[in-house]
C-alpha cells in the first residue's frame, strides 16, 4: 500500500497523479476475475458477449478501482429501456488515494479523515451493479459492495420493483411487497429482474427457491408485524369481551339448571356455547388456550372412558348431561366445573395465551382457515354432537368468528390480496344462506336431518371459503412453499 501511495518512483522522479488508484478506473489488461466470484456465480463461466461489454466512460462514476472490463456482464432489461450490468473490481474505493498534491483542497480534507477506511476498502475486491438508461449513457442506479458474502440480494428502481443477484443453486425467487402481491420469477444467469412499470410498491423481502420450488433461504424478510400488531391487539380486546360475556352466560346456565327447567337450561347452554365459539377457538383443536381450552370445549374422543371419563369436561359434557342423559344433577356439577375452568382462564393475562410475538401472531394468522377447517372435521360430521343437534348453529358462530378475524386483518390483507377478504365474505354469506334456509328448518336443524341437496350446498360453501382463506398465512408472513412461474 505504501508503494502504491508513494509520491516518487524508484528513480526519484515524481510519479504522475494518474498512476494512483482512482474510482472508476479500469484494471490492467489481462486482470483475472477473483476465484471466489467465479466459484459463486456461474454467469462468469461463459465468455463475454457483445451485449455484456461496457465502455470506460460508462463505468467512470463507480466507487471501485481496477474494474475488470473483460468480465462485465449484462443481467437483464430494466423498465423504460434500461439495462442492468454487474462489474467485478480489484478494489473498492470511494475516493482517490493519492498524495496531497494530486487532490483538491476539499479532497485533501476528506482523504485525510477517511484514509483508514479507504485503505480498508482498497484491500477488498468489489462487485458493482450498474443500471444504465435507454441511451446507455446516464446511470439510473450504481453501487459497489464487497465481493464477499451475498451483495445485491434485492434492489429496485422506477418501474423495476425487484432485481438482484443470487448465487449458484437458486432457481427462482419470491419477492414480497408491503402493498402489492408477492411475485415469483425464475433466475437466469444468477440474476432476477421484475419489470412492472405500473407498480409503485417497493419490495421489502426476497426468498430464494430451490429447483423444487421450496424456500431455500429467506435472504431478506419482510416484517409484517408493524401492521399486524394493531389488528392483533383489537382481536385480543374482542376476546376479552367475549370471555366476560360467556362467563356471565355460564352463571345464567347454572341458574337455569338450578331452576329445574330443562328447556331453559338447554337454551342457556346454547347461548353460552355459541359465544365461546365466536372467539374462534373451537373445541381446543387449534385453540390458543391449550390444554385448558380442551377442558372447556373438548370432545370425549381421546379419553379412555369416553363420555364416562371424569376428564371429559366443559361445554360438551354439559350438552351430554342435558340432552342425552337428561341429568340435571350431573349438569349442575359439570357447569360448576366449567365456571371454575373459565375463572382459571381469566385469571391469567390474555397475553399469556395471545402473545404479540412473531410466533403468537403467526399462529393467529392461521385461525380464519382453521376455525372453518375444525367445523368441517367435527361439526359437519356431527362428531362433536352430544345430543343437542346444534352443529349448524355452531357453524354460524364459527362464521361470525371468521368474519371478525377478517375484519381485523383486512388492513394488512388488502394491499397484498385486494379481493381476498371480499371473496371470503361473499362465500361466508352463501354459507349463511345455506344454513338458514327457512324451508329447511334453519340453523336449528340437526346435521343428520339435512336434505342431501342442502347438505351438499353447505359442504361446498365451506370448502369454497376454506380454499379462499388458505393463502392468508403465506401472504402475511412470507413463509411456505412457492412454485416458480415463468
Amino acid at each position: 500500500m505504501l508503494a502504491v501511495l508513494g509520491a516518487f518512483s524508484s528513480s526519484g522522479t515524481i510519479r504522475p497523479c494518474s498512476s494512483y488508484p482512482t474510482p472508476g478506473s479500469p484494471a490492467a489488461a489481462g486482470a483475472k476475475l477473483p476465484s471466489a466470484l467465479a466459484a459463486r456465480y456461474a454467469l462468469w463461466s461463459s465468455p463475454q458477449r457483445a451485449v455484456d461489454r461496457l465502455r470506460p466512460e460508462q463505468v467512470a462514476s463507480l466507487n471501485a478501482s481496477g474494474l475488470i472490463m473483460s468480465q462485465t456482464r449484462f443481467l437483464g432489461d430494466a423498465a423504460a429501456g434500461g439495462r442492468i450490468f454487474v462489474i467485478p473490481a480489484e478494489h473498492l474505493l470511494a475516493l482517490p488515494l493519492a498524495p496531497a498534491r494530486c487532490l483538491s483542497a476539499v479532497q485533501r480534507v476528506i482523504e485525510r479523515e477517511s484514509r483508514p477506511q479507504l485503505r480498508a476498502e482498497y484491500r477488498q475486491a468489489g462487485l458493482c451493479l450498474l443500471v444504465l438508461d435507454a441511451h446507455g449513457t446516464a446511470p439510473e442506479l450504481k453501487d459497489c459492495a464487497p465481493a464477499t458474502g451475498t451483495p445485491y440480494t434485492l434492489l429496485s428502481a422506477d418501474g423495476t420493483p425487484g432485481f438482484g443477484l443470487v448465487p449458484n443453486g437458486v432457481n427462482a425467487v419470491t419477492v414480497s411487497y408491503w402493498a402489492a402481491p408477492p411475485r415469483t420469477v425464475t433466475v437466469h444467469d444468477n440474476a432476477f429482474v421484475i419489470v412492472a412499470p405500473a407498480q409503485n410498491a417497493l419490495p421489502c423481502g426476497v426468498q430464494w427457491l430451490d429447483p423444487t420450488g421450496n424456500v431455500r433461504k429467506i435472504a431478506l424478510g419482510c416484517s409484517y408485524l408493524t401492521i399486524e400488531r394493531p389488528a392483533f391487539a383489537a382481536y385480543r380486546a374482542y376476546v376479552a369481551g367475549k370471555l366476560s360475556t360467556v362467563r356471565a352466560q355460564v352463571a345464567a346456565l347454572a341458574a337455569a339448571i338450578g331452576s329445574g327447567n330443562l328447556a331453559r337450561s338447554r337454551s342457556a347452554w346454547l347461548t353460552a356455547h355459541l359465544t365461546w365459539l365466536e372467539i374462534g377457538q373451537d373445541d381446543g383443536a387449534y385453540g390458543c388456550f391449550g390444554a385448558l381450552g380442551a377442558e372447556i370445549d373438548g370432545l370425549a374422543a381421546g379419553h379412555r372412558l369416553g363420555t364416562a371419563d371424569p376428564r371429559f369436561t366443559g361445554f360438551h359434557r354439559i350438552e351430554f348431561d342435558l340432552w342425552t342423559r337428561r341429568d340435571p344433577v350431573a349438569a349442575a356439577h359439570n357447569t360448576a366445573i366449567l365456571a371454575q375452568l373459565l375463572a382459571r382462564l381469566m385469571r391469567a393475562p390474555l397475553s399469556t395465551y395471545l402473545p404479540s410475538t412473531p410466533t403468537g401472531i403467526g399462529n393467529w394468522l392461521l385461525r380464519p382457515h382453521e376455525v372453518l377447517e375444525d367445523a368441517l372435521r367435527d361439526s359437519l360430521t356431527a362428531d362433536d354432537d352430544y345430543g343437542s343437534g346444534t352443529d349448524l348453529a355452531a357453524l354460524t358462530a364459527d362464521v361470525a368468528a371468521v368474519r371478525r378475524l377478517l375484519s381485523e386483518l383486512r388492513p394488512a390483507v388488502d394491499p397484498v390480496a385486494p379481493h381476498l377478504v371480499g371473496d371470503a365474505r361473499t362465500e361466508l354469506d352463501a354459507l349463511t344462506r345455506a344454513i338458514d334456509a327457512p324451508h329447511a328448518g334453519g340453523a336449528g336443524t340437526p346435521i343428520a336431518d339435512l336434505a342431501v341437496r342442502r347438505r351438499q350446498q353447505v359442504d361446498a360453501d365451506v370448502g369454497a371459503a376454506l380454499e379462499t382463506l388458505a393463502p392468508l398465512p403465506d401472504l402475511l408472513t412470507s413463509t411456505g412453499s412457492n412454485a416458480p412461474s415463468a
